[in-house]
């Protein structure tokens, strides 16, 4: 069954910089990893213009060229506008004690029936578990 994944940027930005985190996990390879899963099972990537603004501020790539990458990779996307239920966005604020940037990533997923968050925070991307499920890439990977 088709799937739509609401990506974090970070997901993308290791893709790019083939990042290695501080205990050596890969993460470059699991983001590519989980990159052609999505690809393989046909699932969809929900991003969103907060998305294109944090992949451009940390690694200059403009919009039109992270399209290019995910229509390169064969991965179909939706994009949504940052626009959320203020109501929405306070609770999860509220309730979990997140930072504004988050919170809203969190609430164009709920709003936007996203079926997981994906994301290589899980400090603070774990807090929203009861508004959405979250993962991060190679925890996909690893269910049956």
């Amino acid at each position: 069954m088709e799937k739509r994944f609401y990506l974090d940027s970070n997901v993308f930005i290791s893709f790019v910089r083939e990042e290695i985190d501080s205990a050596f996990n890969l993460r470059g390879v699991d983001s590519e990893d989980f990159f052609a899963f999505c690809r393989k099972e046909k699932h969809s990537l929900v991003l969103s213009e907060l998305f294109f603004t944090e992949v451009e501020k940390v690694i200059s790539l403009k919009k039109e060229a992270v399209l290019e990458e995910f229509n390169r990779l064969k991965i179909k996307v939706e994009v949504f506008e940052n626009k959320v239920s203020e109501n929405l966005l306070s609770r999860i604020i509220k309730e979990t004690g997140i930072h504004l940037a988050d919170a809203i990533h969190t609430a164009i997923a709920i709003e936007n029936n996203a079926n997981a968050l994906i994301s290589w925070n899980k400090k603070d991307f774990m807090k929203v578990y009861k508004f959405v499920k979250f993962f991060q890439p190679n925890e996909i990977l690893e269910m049956p």
